[in-house]
């Protein structure tokens, strides 16, 4: 009885301290907004024609670039990625994982208007179900 109670314990601690990362703030970049874990910061690079950037937990890193020209993963084919199409904030989008979690490109493309898109993407990050969550949380 002695050892069960240990085993239920010693598991009680580990669920605890694997709690998911929750999305606690708000990061404004003009053309829309995400929401992010509290340790992620954004930074802002040198765009030729459209506006450039991204967001960082000093770990991962995540790029941005809306505008005309903006990637639409059309390299990212089903042969190496999983493809989803859905909305996010009522906008078409798709959604690249790589097929091997954690190698390669992981991004969202959303057409935003007539002319204006947005690719956020980041390169072999294993937490795929934050960033989900970041997508999922783009504004307009």
């Amino acid at each position: 009885m002695k050892n069960q109670l240990k085993l239920v314990c010693l598991l009680s601690l580990l669920l605890l301290s694997c709690k998911k990362e929750e999305l606690s703030k708000t990061l404004d970049f003009e053309q829309f907004t995400i929401d992010v874990p509290s340790n992620w910061e954004s930074f802002t690079s040198q765009g030729i024609d459209s506006k450039t950037g991204g967001i960082t937990n000093g770990k991962d890193k995540l790029d941005y670039d809306y505008g005309w020209y903006s990637y639409n993963f059309k390299n990212e084919t089903t042969a190496t990625h999983i493809r989803i199409t859905t909305t996010i904030d009522g906008k078409p989008a798709l959604i690249v994982k790589p097929i091997e979690k954690g190698k390669g490109i992981i991004g969202v493309f959303i057409q935003v208007d007539s002319q204006n898109k947005l690719s956020l993407y980041g390169r072999d990050i294993k937490n795929e179900d934050t960033l989900m969550k970041i997508f999922d949380s783009i504004k307009f």
